[in-house]
């Protein structure tokens, strides 16, 4: 077994649970900017800490800093937009395909930037991963979710943002940033991109009072929750990639998250679940299993 494989996996386990803080602030109707801010505040806040307790300079700027920061970036407007995708269309139907899709870009991006190079049989996990929309994407799921059609949307774009993060933090950790200093600026990006995004829809001006208005205790609580989670989730994949993980295969086991939050919103929230989409889960893990 290869050291990195390990850590590719307990990072996904923490992030499969850290994404279903996604669906509770769908349901509940948080705002999902405010509900994005403060998970990349306490993040921020959180790994500064640790790297200043283990004595990890944080106190430098590069161009790699900066590639980091705009991974953070785009990595707080695909959580803002999980939150929109899931007020559209169930768990049951957006994890699998944001599964599918999300490390099909990866692998584009390790064959075109890391010259990654893959088996037949991690080819042909692709071609049986495509089976997934066909069970998920029927006349009957149109009606039964909210709209279908806004909620396949989200899909491409935060599996588009979220490949986009990963093969940028693989470039930065491979050029020699330590986990610790990639972690924070990438969740310094997550608070900033965040900002950016409410003043860009509400205005400067209004920001403050945004924010105000639209926080809770409770907002606030499940926020940090998954910010811990997900900081965890993101460490354990650096990790993996200092270890010569691939940014294909650990993207790949590393989605393999949606179990989780999968589960859980159907223990929790009931939602819809037959024989078909049991079926599409299979054949997703399936496909997971030839691709990793």
């Amino acid at each position: 077994m290869e050291i990195w494989f390990i850590p590719a996996v307990v990072g996904a386990v923490l992030a499969g649970v850290s994404n279903f803080f996604f669906k509770v602030a769908a349901s509940r109707g948080y705002n999902s900017e405010i509900f994005t801010l403060y998970g990349g505040l306490v993040s921020t806040l959180s790994v500064g800490a640790v790297a200043v307790y283990v004595y990890d300079s944080l106190l430098q700027f590069n161009l790699l800093i900066v590639i980091m920061l705009f991974a953070g970036m785009i990595a707080s407007l695909g959580g803002i937009m999980k939150v929109y995708a899931l007020r559209h269309i169930d768990s049951t139907i957006y994890f699998p395909l944001f599964k599918l899709l999300s490390p099909s870009l990866a692998i584009v991006f390790g064959i075109v930037w890391f010259a990654e190079s893959f088996s037949q049989a991690e080819w042909f996990g692709m071609l049986l991963g495509l089976t997934v929309p066909l069970l998920l994407i029927t006349k009957a799921e149109n009606g039964r979710q909210n709209n279908l059609k806004a909620g396949l949307l989200f899909i491409v774009l935060t599996a588009l943002t979220s490949a986009s993060a990963a093969a940028l933090n693989k470039f930065v950790i491979d050029s020699g940033v330590t986990v610790l200093v990639g972690l924070f600026y990438s969740a310094l990006g997550v608070f900033l991109g965040t900002i950016l995004t409410i003043i860009f829809k509400k205005g400067f001006r209004y920001t403050l009072k945004h924010i105000q208005t639209d926080s809770s205790p409770q907002l606030i609580l499940f926020g940090s929750l998954r910010a811990i989670f997900i900081c965890l989730s993101m460490g354990f994949i650096l990790f993996a990639y200092t270890k010569d993980g691939t940014l294909a295969i650990v993207q790949t086991i590393h989605s393999m998250y949606i179990l989780i939050p999968i589960v859980l919103s159907i223990v929790f929230y009931n939602e819809h679940w037959n024989l078909q989409k049991a079926v599409a889960i299979i054949l997703s893990v399936l496909s997971l299993a030839l691709l990793g």
